[in-house]
């Protein structure tokens, strides 16, 4: 089923068919999510990583970044351990309220940055061995808001489209890594940089 089938906590679950996606908007206090924003923006060591496409190696369209004890890197599929930088205090406010919301724990955080709308991510699966099986991932936004699209892998059903908002967090749990795909896509509309937080808990 794809609905709004509850809200608990100002959340509301978007999707319970093959996995859940659950949906909090204002999740933290509008002050401390512009404090995380401008701190994550100008404080984060962005790098651009690159990925073996049909043997090339092509730029991801965005920056990115580790927090936490490790990360993973994306040219072998995130197979490999990265140092990641530490947790800040922001983020581990964030950290402990996504948690003690979701009822899961998480060790890991990527940072997407968005830069503009001709940054994206085409549609995927968070389904790499290190995050073992029906894995939990909670997804922050703040800055620009950014449309995220879902789609079936086997069924033939209509797009899932969330409008992701400032200060946002969206869960997926569940076993929606293994029959969902999730994107961002590119947009022509002038839009500001958008920084995303997927928290995970990976297996070392």
């Amino acid at each position: 089923m794809i609905t709004d089938l509850f809200a608990d906590d100002n959340g509301t679950q978007l999707i319970d068919l093959d996995g859940r996606l659950i949906y909090w908007p204002s999740f933290l206090r509008p002050d401390q999510a512009e404090s995380l924003y401008h701190e994550l923006l100008t404080g984060t060591k962005w790098q651009q990583e690159a990925l073996q496409i049909y043997g090339k190696m092509i730029n991801q369209p965005r920056l990115t970044a580790w927090y936490g004890e490790y990360g993973a890197t994306a040219a072998d599929g995130y197979r490999s351990l990265v140092k990641a930088q530490d947790f800040t205090s922001g983020l581990l406010h964030l950290k402990n309220k996504i948690e003690k919301i979701t009822g899961h724990h998480f060790n890991s955080v990527l940072a997407n940055l968005y830069r503009n709308g001709q940054d994206s991510v085409a549609y995927h699966a968070d389904d790499e061995a290190i995050l073992g099986i029906n894995p939990a991932i909670a997804s922050y936004s703040l800055g620009a808001e950014r449309r995220f699209l879902l789609k079936h892998k086997q069924q033939k059903i209509e797009t899932v489209k969330i409008a992701l908002q400032h200060n946002s967090l969206l869960l997926m749990d569940g076993s929606l890594q293994h029959h969902w795909l999730h994107s961002i896509a590119k947009t022509k509309r002038p839009v500001e940089a958008r920084i995303n937080l997927t928290f995970r808990f990976l297996i070392f």
